[in-house]
């Protein structure tokens, strides 16, 4: 599974959106001692579901939450903290 990362700019362009899968966030978490992951807000609340259960049954803890950076309904990304 893929998910979309947040972008760090809110000028860029949605057309350069970086993906980052699963194993991938596993590598960061053992190899390099990433524990934070930020996500665009297009990924679907199902597949962010889906993504913090199968780290969970990778023996990962995971914290899902969503944060607000306006006051649009719309205007969130998805913060994913796993230890």
């Amino acid at each position: 599974m893929e998910l979309k990362i947040a972008r760090a700019d809110l000028h860029t362009k949605k057309k350069n959106e970086a993906k980052i899968s699963l194993d991938e966030i596993k590598t960061r978490v053992q190899e390099h001692n990433e524990h934070a992951f930020y996500l665009d807000g297009t990924n679907t609340h199902k597949d962010m579901q889906k993504a913090k259960a199968s780290l969970e049954k990778s023996g990962l803890r995971v914290q899902l939450n969503e944060v607000r950076y306006g006051l649009d309904d719309n205007t969130y990304i998805y913060e994913l903290y796993v230890v």
